[in-house]
């Protein structure tokens, strides 16, 4: 069983943060592609969004990130942050951090250390996330035929919109604990702000939470009642079970978030 944590999530999440407190918690190594994805990006005189799109048409620029993940599949003790590590590491416990896209631009607007990075608005800086995440996606799916917002390629997701980084380490720990005590019998977990799910009209068949990705938003399919209440208790995660399938339920209902919304008592930072 490996002792490393693949590390990868959504940008703003909280990763570098959460990365630092589980290596000073559990004296494991930091190993990680921001900084040496900037590096690379002051070099050829662009921002991390350029390099993206240009590194669509020259797989050199992968080829430099990804190679020295490649030679830690036998490592341990390591907390590996890297969009692509749980792919590279296969035996490692695999960890998404998500957010949602109003909190993710307003936490990267005001990070001080992504100096090439300046936005003029947290309008700006969303537009910029989801342009970001489009570029990766596409480029990932092209070179490695892999999906990264697949979240059933993870072990663990965990929504840091409402929960600070402190928090997000315990629950990593304790299931990473759980993780090596039952090797390859271990069940994916996955933990959401109730008021990051969009209502579906998706018949509920299960008393458990379930929802799909679409576009970077999160749907119900069933469990519809279980969030509701979440969402009216004001509890900052659910427990839910992500499914691949993006096809089911209608996903773009104005009127029935509207609905959602009125008959819950909040409103969404964002809608789809």
């Amino acid at each position: 069983m490996s002792k490393t944590i693949s590390l990868t999530g959504d940008l703003g999440s909280g990763k570098s943060t959460v990365s630092a407190i589980l290596c000073k918690t559990m004296n494991y190594e930091y190993v990680y592609t921001g900084q040496i994805q900037r590096r690379i990006a002051e070099r050829y005189s662009m921002t991390t969004n350029e390099l993206n799109v240009y590194a669509e048409t020259h797989p050199e620029i992968d080829q430099e990130i990804d190679n020295t993940f490649k030679s830690l599949v036998d490592a341990e003790n390591l907390i590996v942050d890297s969009r692509l590590a749980w792919y590279f590491i296969p035996n490692s416990f695999k960890v998404f951090l998500k957010t949602n896209i109003v909190v993710s631009a307003q936490r990267i607007s005001g990070d001080k250390e992504r100096i090439n990075e300046n936005y003029t608005s947290i309008q700006e800086a969303a537009m910029k996330i989801v342009e970001r995440k489009k570029s990766e996606v596409k480029r990932y799916k092209l070179y490695y035929g892999v999906d990264c917002l697949d979240y059933t390629n993870y072990d663990l997701i965990i929504d840091t919109t409402e929960v600070p980084p402190k928090d997000v380490c315990e629950i990593i720990l304790s299931e990473f604990e759980k993780f090596d005590i039952m090797k390859n019998n271990h069940t994916p977990q996955a933990f959401v702000s109730p008021r990051n799910l969009y209502p579906t009209l998706a018949t509920d068949q299960s008393n458990d939470i379930t929802v799909t990705n679409v576009d970077s938003f999160d749907y119900i399919l069933s469990g519809h009642a279980k969030v509701a209440a979440a969402t009216k208790e004001k509890l900052p995660l659910v427990r839910v079970n992500y499914v691949s399938d993006r096809q089911t339920g209608n996903f773009h209902d104005k009127e029935l978030i509207a609905k959602w919304q009125q008959n819950n008592d909040f409103k969404y930072l964002i809608e789809p």
